[in-house]
């Protein structure tokens, strides 16, 4: 640790108070033992505090460790998953019994919720990206697709067991409902991440008027093939229009009525709409695919 960002390690203090106020409570007040150990304490405490150069090992201050952030998240995720263990450990040699049952597996629950968000929490997180964020929106749709339906399948047997009558015909029409509004929300988030997974990077011609970044953009593409089309992107991100500005495009996957372009390398996308020349009339671009455009073999 640099000496300019060097300061007193005043938690080293505050937990010798700690310890002297436990002290004082589990012997009933001050002692012998006290009087000769507090000044001895205190003093070791103070040296330290104030000391600069200590090895990290001796004030446990994980700031003097060219590695301390990995070493105190390792010996956090370490430490909570002990804990588990040793819950684990006592259940499996004191079984409970009866009631204790229900309390036993409300503090399992607990403890292991527990450790799964400190584990979330201490692991280190990427940047969030737009790619990133659109890969984690999807898998979250996917995942909520699924369960809604298992919980609409199992919600129904269990109706039509405890309950009956006019229930068991109404619970299906409202999970059919939200599985279908789940499964179009994952659709359209679909058409993007997957051409983004596909990895696979197209780079064409393409050019515009007015090209300025975070604003829409009209323009026009030669696809391979010399398929000419023209293309509508809602907001270009930076890197986006800056291709565009130099008359590219890179396409992630294979364009059909989205074009999905992006930068290899890169860490934003656009989604933008296709449109194609139409005898007796001009080029436009419409939501709907005017031509279609397909992979070559």
């Amino acid at each position: 640790m640099s000496d300019e960002r060097w300061r007193p390690r005043w938690w080293l203090l505050g937990n010798f108070g700690v310890i002297v106020v436990v002290h004082l409570v589990a012997s009933g007040g001050w002692t012998t033992t006290t009087t000769v150990m507090a000044p001895i304490s205190l003093a070791l405490t103070l040296v330290f505090v104030f000391v600069r150069r200590l090895p990290w090992w001796l004030t446990g201050d994980l700031r003097d460790l060219r590695n301390g952030r990995r070493v105190l998240r390792a010996a956090g995720i370490v430490g909570l998953l002990l804990v588990d263990a040793v819950i684990v450990a006592a259940l499996v040699v004191h079984p409970p019994h009866g009631d204790d049952v229900r309390n036993a597996g409300m503090v399992v629950a607990i403890f292991f919720g527990a450790t799964g968000a400190g584990v979330y929490w201490l692991l280190p997180k990427r940047p969030v990206t737009p790619r990133s964020a659109l890969r984690r929106r999807f898998r979250t749709a996917t995942a909520l697709m699924w369960a809604t339906a298992v919980f609409t399948l199992g919600a129904e047997v269990a109706v039509i067991v405890a309950v009956g009558g006019w229930l068991p015909w109404v619970l299906p029409v409202v999970g059919v409902v939200a599985v279908l509004a789940i499964a179009g929300w994952r659709s359209d988030l679909g058409v993007a991440a997957r051409c983004l997974a596909s990895d696979s990077w197209t780079p064409v011609t393409a050019a515009a008027f007015d090209v300025r970044p975070g604003e829409p953009v009209n323009g026009w593409a030669v696809l391979p093939g010399d398929v000419r089309i023209r293309l509508h992107l809602p907001a270009v991100p930076a890197d986006i229009a800056a291709e565009l500005a130099g008359r590219r495009l890179w396409l992630a996957g294979w364009p059909s009525e989205y074009l999905v372009t992006g930068l290899p390398e890169g860490s934003s996308y656009a989604v933008g709409l296709i449109g194609a020349h139409r005898r007796g009339g001009k080029k436009t671009v419409t939501p709907e695919p005017a031509a279609s455009v397909s992979s070559p073999s």
